[in-house]
């Protein structure tokens, strides 16, 4: 017996097998959170560039400010606080800025200098950045998270290899493309004001929800999966006609002038289900 324990003191003081060190079944080592935040005067008509390369959402939200603000979350799950703070020291947002142009890259998690003992545990980056809503422009690279953009007026183009994207109340002009994720568009107001709306994904759902009195060139688009509408039927030559879809093997379509028509707004699913939604007339 004590040479047991003998044994096990030794193997103890030397750092041994990472078993002996493992928490009970059911504790896990909480999350280490740092929060950051940059506040900066930004002109209506300047441009944002922001690009994301570890796991993390981005949500954007339009104000009446001439300001730009990054609130910024790093997470560590699965390791200790100490050495969690070390970690991320490894992997800084940097946000550089004038009073029109700014950009804020978060890098791979690939560390500097890595260390060969090093195994990396998941890293999560989350930003919210308010900005001027009247004319400000976005070019955004997510490679695995998800990305809301709320009330903003500007020329937006968004590339996400790995997530959802939620738009609502924004005009102007929207291009977005993810890889696998789900797009969902609400529309405010009696029609876009701007270019067009475009999103498309290669795996997921579509969804676009109209007020009932609303005036766009729509198209709705699955190749592989069901389309369905739900929207008041529309006058044609003085006669209420269903909006109807089109239906080709496994695709389904659905091209209609909604309204009196305008731009164009159009969401397309290379698999996956296509819906639309009307909502009451604000």
């Amino acid at each position: 017996m004590i040479q047991h324990l003998v044994i096990l003191a030794a193997t103890l003081l030397a750092g041994g097998p990472a078993s002996l060190f493992q928490e009970p079944a059911g504790e896990q080592e909480a999350p280490y959170i740092e929060r950051t935040q940059k506040q900066f005067v930004f002109f209506p008509g300047g441009r944002v560039e922001l690009t994301l390369g570890v796991a993390g959402n981005v949500r954007i939200v339009g104000w009446q400010r001439p300001a730009v603000v990054v609130e910024m979350e790093k997470i560590v799950y699965g390791m200790p606080q100490e050495k969690a703070k070390a970690l991320l020291s490894e992997f800084p947002i940097r946000v550089k800025w004038t009073q029109s142009a700014a950009t804020v890259l978060a890098p791979a998690a690939v560390p500097k200098n890595p260390s060969p003992k090093l195994v990396t545990p998941a890293i999560e980056i989350n930003i919210t950045m308010y900005v001027p809503k009247q004319r400000t422009d976005l070019k955004l690279l997510i490679v695995k998270g998800d990305l809301a953009v709320e009330d903003l007026a500007g020329w937006t183009e968004a590339t996400l290899r790995e997530g959802s994207m939620e738009m609502r109340g924004i005009s102007g002009y929207f291009s977005g493309l993810t890889d696998a994720g789900d797009i969902e568009a609400d529309m405010l107001g009696k029609r876009w004001d701007g270019y067009g709306f475009t999103a498309v994904t290669q795996r997921g759902k579509v969804l676009v929800r109209l007020p009932e009195e609303y005036s766009a060139a729509l198209q709705l688009e699955t190749r592989d999966g069901a389309l369905s509408v739900v929207y008041p039927e529309q006058l044609v030559d003085g006669e209420s006609v269903p909006l109807t879809a089109v239906t080709n093997k496994n695709a389904r379509s659905l091209s209609a002038t909604v309204g009196s028509g305008g731009a164009p707004i159009k969401l397309v699913t290379m698999k996956g289900e296509a819906r639309l939604e009307s909502k009451p007339s604000q």
